[in-house]
């Protein structure tokens, strides 16, 4: 699907943090100092206003000089730019974004929004989401990112994402419908009319449940090798299915479930790492095919492919480890990509301290280790 495909570039920064996660020393569970260095770092990175960054950027691009410090020069260009390029007020949410809120990673329309104010084609869309909303880009399950790709890949003006948009509302879900994501995208980019746009788009409307389903199965496989080596470890005891949850949380953590949802909110780990990790309710949750986010299916996937390849992997010396971190990094990104998921990003806190201990002589302790002392 090469019309998909995008490039996420990094820049000099992305490329220090890069070679320094990835290459730099391995780091020895036995220091603390390194594992104090691997917390650092991603919340030195959770604290960068990533978003301004790209904001700030993207204006320059367009004859707009400034510096991510320069809030209401890019506020007042935003502003303008909702008016010029879409024909209404820049919305509040907005606005606090471009005074140094967060962006949220829900109601992706004000996104859209944004982007197709700064006249951005599908592509730097997709990548201003990964690297500045820090978040996945069309969800084409979803009629909102369904609609938004159709109109920057056929270079449609705003009202035609208003009208589509306002038709769509109407849709049901088909819950007979399992089109794959790459086939959806192919469909959109073959489509060059908005009628026949829709009567696709209507016949393809998907609930969360039936989202992410190659995700959802890889994840699936991914928690039956945890609980076959679980049942191995513990075969002195029969384990129910809510133990087997709870020791599944464990080995992928290092906590246990009991408390750590108090444990997790009151930790110093950034926010971006913290939020959406897995717990037993929201594995089974997962499991049973029940509604769950974007986030928590990245994670949680990540997180089992992280201590299932580690589990196999042997990390002897410092070649070892950094042939085993690439073989992990690529097999990872794989995944992500076959899912549609966002692929890593090692600005984003979470990637950044995950490959942090993918880069160490025990990579699973190592993460027990952050979890612990985070």
């Amino acid at each position: 699907m090469s019309d998909n495909n995008y490039e996420l570039t990094r820049d000099e920064y992305t490329e220090y943090i890069y070679n320094e996660i990835c290459f730099g020393e391995p780091a020895n569970v036995q220091t603390p100092e390194d594992v104090t260095e691997g917390i650092s770092r991603a919340i030195e990175l959770d604290a960068r206003p990533v978003f301004l960054e790209g904001l700030s950027a993207r204006l320059t691009q367009l004859g707009i000089e400034c510096s991510p410090d320069d809030t209401e020069i890019m506020l007042s260009e935003v502003k303008k730019r909702y008016k010029s390029v879409l024909g209404k007020t820049c919305p509040r949410t907005v606005k606090e974004w471009c005074r140094g809120t967060t962006p949220g990673i829900t109601n992706f329309q004000n996104h859209y929004d944004l982007c197709f104010a700064l006249e951005m084609d599908y592509k730097q869309t997709a990548v201003f989401f990964q690297k500045h909303y820090l978040a996945m880009p069309f969800n084409i399950k979803n009629s909102t990112d369904a609609v938004f790709l159709y109109c920057m890949y056929h270079k449609k003006p705003y009202s035609s994402v208003n009208e589509l948009l306002e038709k769509s509302k109407k849709f049901m879900f088909q819950e007979k419908a399992h089109t794959s994501t790459s086939q959806i995208a192919n469909m959109i980019f073959n489509i060059d009319d908005d009628e026949k746009f829709l009567q696709y788009l209507s016949e393809h409307c998907y609930s969360n449940e039936q989202q992410f389903q190659l995700a959802r199965s890889i994840i699936r496989k991914e928690i039956e090798i945890v609980r076959k080596r679980l049942v191995k470890y513990e075969y002195e005891r029969i384990l129910s299915p809510e133990r087997l949850g709870s020791l599944t949380i464990e080995a992928l953590l290092g906590i246990k479930y009991q408390g750590s949802d108090k444990k997790i909110r009151n930790s110093k780990l950034p926010k971006r790492f913290t939020k959406s990790l897995p717990n037993d309710v929201t594995l089974g949750k997962i499991i049973n095919g029940d509604v769950a986010l974007y986030d928590l299916l990245r994670k949680t996937l990540m997180l089992l492919k992280f201590y299932n390849f580690y589990y196999e992997a042997d990390n002897c010396d410092k070649y070892t480890i950094g042939g085993n971190l690439m073989d992990f990094y690529e097999e990872t990104n794989n995944v992500l990509a076959s899912c549609g998921f966002a692929q890593i990003y090692l600005c984003h806190p979470f990637d950044c301290l995950l490959m942090y201990c993918a880069n160490s002589y025990d990579p699973i302790d190592t993460l027990y280790c952050v979890m612990q002392n985070g």
